[in-house]
């Protein structure tokens, strides 16, 4: 019986014959290693994400070519020619290819099919992993390569645009670009360790040139925990089309991170802040001054950035909401209270709304001015709460909140806003201190010498955190032992004559230790008006007052307490609603004798600013009153006020009362006793 020409059997025969089966195993295998090998390269080479795919359509191309020509030509020993059809008398024969040639054939078809499955599969969990993993990222600073030395901000601002675009995406967790500008140096961790520091899984990080008006952008993202790169890709374009490359690559991040965005997304991430490039420029000028430091010439030159851009583009509401920063910021942290300060922050802000009626950053902005300038927590919170519809995860957001709360007294949810600005802000010295400094007053010791310890290790010469730890040290353990170390280990870094915190924490040492003279000693190698900070003020001549008077020094005691005296009343005809002004003044009559205006003082000072309007700096006041009660011997009611203090988050502890030599004068009192039982457990 004659065989079917149609037979498969035959079909795949004449596939071996003319050597289709080998050719084809061997173009897999190689297609195979090629795809690794671009899959490997890519990240390293910076290549485009479509680089992959326009390679298989070029391996599937070649595939096909290759397939045909296998099949209509063969190679011989004398060169390529035709295949020659098999004649319709001759059967198909076995091929005397050996056994070897078929099970490496077998073998090899298995391998590849596997590897190409593993492949697959892998790809298909890399995914899932992906997807599966919270969406924390850092965008660190990009590496700058513009030759015009006036583009050397760009690396920086450009980074800083990507991670605000990133972070109106509410399902990512973007940390703050404060924390990331610290990885800007060459010797940067590694990415493990830099995941590890700022707590995130995804790092982005590219480069940036800038030449005659062409951009280049190069941006990758690497999964922190392996070091994988995970996408790459190349945007250039006109300097004109920025805002269009900054949209395009928050969204190409978000697609490779596997999350959808919805089209209110969408529209905010493509949003433009302005369609003038100058002004463009100045406002990212403005941004790098304006983040740079908390010092007042640096604010002063980002409001002048800030206004060439609104010069150039009048409606600049991005711009004017950071005006509005700027003239808070120089009103709350150097003192500027003046009224006109005030009202340039508040016609920015209401310039903002006009333009860009929905603007959060303007919300932000707002918050600052009813917090700091108004004192009015209730509307700070709402304007915040606002803002975070918008932009849930902004950490600059979630920080002023947690100080609202503070100051309110609320001080759960103060708790929570301070970790999650620590945590979308892990390296942020202020942020890092607040958030020591609300454990401090909670009491919890352990989380609050965390933080300072990481405080003070990111920013060795930075004495707030110092300070506010050797405040903890005495509160929590009553001895001074590792408080004086937190001071030695300060004083390596700050010169203790030129700060005022240092001044007041080595005086205060030497006091609770009985080191009278040392005080003094040390009072007159320094040069300083007066320890001041938002919670009080004590001039120098208080300081001297306080230590002749624990010495029993009367004369000398008397004499700085007269001067000290005269330069608060001189202080408080200027300013007459710093109830700071009126604790100290207060102190300073107990310590003259003058018991009727002591407790007058330390009274308007607490009824200027009362716990129940202001928690954190009212608490303040308190402790001062009931120290001037001691000093004039109303220990009843001096108790009384130490008994609230004691139930209440704060400064004072039962074993600081027992430590510091201001209450001596009621340490052997039965009711002292008891109180100092009471909250022993504390």
């Amino acid at each position: 019986m004659a065989e079917k020409s149609d037979n498969p059997l035959n079909f795949w025969q004449e596939l071996k014959r003319r050597k289709v089966v080998r050719v084809i195993t061997v173009y897999a295998a190689a297609a195979f290693v090629i795809l690794e090998l671009v899959d490997i390269v890519s990240p390293a080479l910076r290549l485009p994400s479509w680089t992959m795919g326009f390679v298989i359509v070029l391996l599937c191309i070649g595939f096909i070519i290759s397939t045909i020509l296998s099949w209509v030509y063969d190679i011989t020993p004398t060169g390529v020619q035709k295949t020659k059809p098999i004649k319709k008398d001759q059967k198909l024969v076995k091929s005397g290819t050996s056994n070897v040639w078929k099970i490496a054939t077998y073998v090899s078809f298995v391998v590849i099919i596997g590897l190409l499955l593993f492949n697959i599969i892998a790809n298909i969990k890399k995914s899932s992993d992906i997807s599966r993993l919270e969406k924390t990222i850092a965008v660190l600073p990009f590496e700058n390569f513009s030759p015009d030395e006036n583009n050397s901000h760009l690396g920086d601002a450009i980074a800083n645009e990507i991670s605000t675009q990133l972070v109106k995406i509410k399902k990512f967790q973007v940390r703050s670009f404060t924390s990331c500008l610290q990885y800007k140096r060459s010797d940067k961790p590694s990415m493990p360790q830099i995941g590890s520091e700022l707590n995130a899984n995804f790092i982005i990080e590219g480069t940036l040139e800038l030449q005659d008006k062409e951009v280049t952008v190069h941006v990758q993202v690497i999964q922190a925990e392996n070091d994988n790169h995970i996408w790459a890709e190349a945007y250039r374009g006109e300097w004109s089309e920025i805002h269009t490359i900054r949209a395009n690559i928050a969204k190409d991040v978000a697609n490779e991170l596997k999350v959808l965005l919805s089209n209110e997304e969408i529209e905010q991430i493509e949003k433009k802040p302005t369609e003038n490039l100058e002004a463009y420029e100045y406002y990212l000028r403005g941004n790098e001054y304006y983040w740079r430091s908390y010092e007042e010439q640096d604010y002063t030159i980002a409001i002048n950035m800030y206004q060439n851009a609104i010069d150039l583009d009048p409606n600049f509401a991005l711009a004017y909401s950071m005006v509005a920063k700027c003239h808070l910021a120089l009103y709350w942290f150097h003192h500027d209270r003046s009224i006109e300060r005030l009202k340039k922050g508040k016609r920015a802000i209401d310039e903002a709304f006009r333009i860009e009626p929905n603007l959060p950053e303007a919300y932000i902005s707002s918050g600052y001015y009813y917090y700091w300038g108004l004192l009015d927590y209730t509307e700070a919170l709402k304007q915040l709460e606002i803002a975070l519809e918008y932009l849930p995860n902004n950490t600059e957001c979630h920080y002023l909140m947690a100080c609202v709360y503070r100051r309110m007294g609320e001080w759960e949810n103060a708790e929570e806003e301070f970790i999650t600005a620590a945590n979308n802000d892990p390296r942020n010295t202020r942020i890092v201190a607040n958030t020591a400094e609300i454990f401090f007053l909670l009491g919890d010791y352990s989380k609050s010498l965390y933080y300072y310890n990481l405080a003070t290790s990111l920013s060795p010469e930075f004495s707030s955190p110092y300070w506010n730890n050797i405040l903890m040290i005495l509160k929590c353990e009553g001895k001074t032992n590792n408080a004086r170390q937190t001071l030695d280990q300060a004083l390596l870094f700050i010169n203790p004559l030129s700060d005022a915190r240092l001044i007041h924490a080595s005086v205060l040492l030497d006091i609770i230790e009985g080191k009278y003279q040392s005080a003094l000693d040390f009072l007159n190698t320094t040069n300083f008006e007066a320890v001041g900070e938002q919670f009080f003020y004590h001039p120098k001549p208080l300081l001297y007052a306080i230590v002749y008077d624990l010495m029993n020094d009367k004369v000398n005691a008397e004499q700085f307490y007269s001067l000290s005296r005269k330069v608060l009343e001189a202080k408080i005809n200027d300013f007459p609603d710093d109830s700071r002004l009126y604790s100290a003044l207060g102190i300073c009559y107990a310590g003259l004798g003058l018991k009727k205006e002591a407790i007058e003082a330390g009274e308007y000072a607490v009824e200027l600013l009362p716990i129940s309007k202001e928690a954190f700096r009212g608490m303040y006041r308190l402790v001062e009153l009931a120290r001037i009660y001691v000093m004039v011997g109303e220990f009843e009611i001096a108790l009384e006020k130490l008994d609230y203090l004691l139930s209440i988050p704060g400064t004072l502890s039962a074993k600081l009362l027992q430590l510091d030599p201001i209450w001596k004068p009621m340490w052997n009192l039965p009711e002292f006793q008891e109180l100092i039982a009471k909250y022993s457990g504390n």
